[in-house]
């Protein structure tokens, strides 16, 4: 993913520490945020994303932070497993004292964490699934995704499609 998105995700999250951390917070400490994501299982994605990410934090650090706040990333590997994501959030809320969650590619882990994040009361922003379900079925006061999910994706070539007048269609995806 290019780096715009991640500044995009990383403007987002400030936005949101805005509203959720308030001006009472302390001055000093940093905003800690866990991103959690499948940087082993999709290095050719997940390599530039972590990237852009990092180059958009230092943007957003040498500006002054949130807040007057620095932000910091812990960043952790999902290996593509729901039941690994939910776990690594656990240690990120608890161990690494992180503020809020990030990240995730896959649909069925962001579904996963969608569910951690009401359960917990944590804001989450899923930055990459495509499954409606996690913000339409399976949505939450406390869920956020960044980027348009499949129906949104579908209805913007079916006008194009129409074009071409096949009478049968077929759409393929890995998650």
């Amino acid at each position: 993913m290019p780096s715009h998105h991640c500044f995009a995700s990383l403007r987002l999250l400030a936005a949101t520490a805005t509203l959720l951390l308030g001006p009472a917070v302390h001055a000093q400490a940093p905003i800690k945020i866990g991103e959690i994501n499948s940087y082993k299982a999709l290095p050719q994605n997940l390599v530039p994303y972590k990237q852009g990410w990092l180059l958009a934090q230092e943007e957003i650090n040498a500006a002054g932070g949130v807040l007057g706040r620095k932000l910091e990333t812990v960043f952790r590997d999902d290996n593509g497993n729901p039941g690994d994501a939910v776990r690594v959030a656990e240690e990120l809320l608890a161990r690494e004292n992180v503020e809020m969650l990030a990240g995730v590619t896959l649909s069925h882990v962001g579904l996963a964490l969608t569910d951690f994040a009401k359960q917990r009361k944590v804001f989450f922003l899923a930055s990459g699934p495509l499954s409606d379900k996690v913000v339409w079925d399976n949505g939450n006061r406390y869920t956020y995704r960044l980027r348009s999910g499949t129906y949104a994706l579908s209805a913007s070539v079916i006008g194009e499609a129409i074009k071409l007048k096949k009478k049968r269609w077929a759409l393929i995806y890995p998650n």
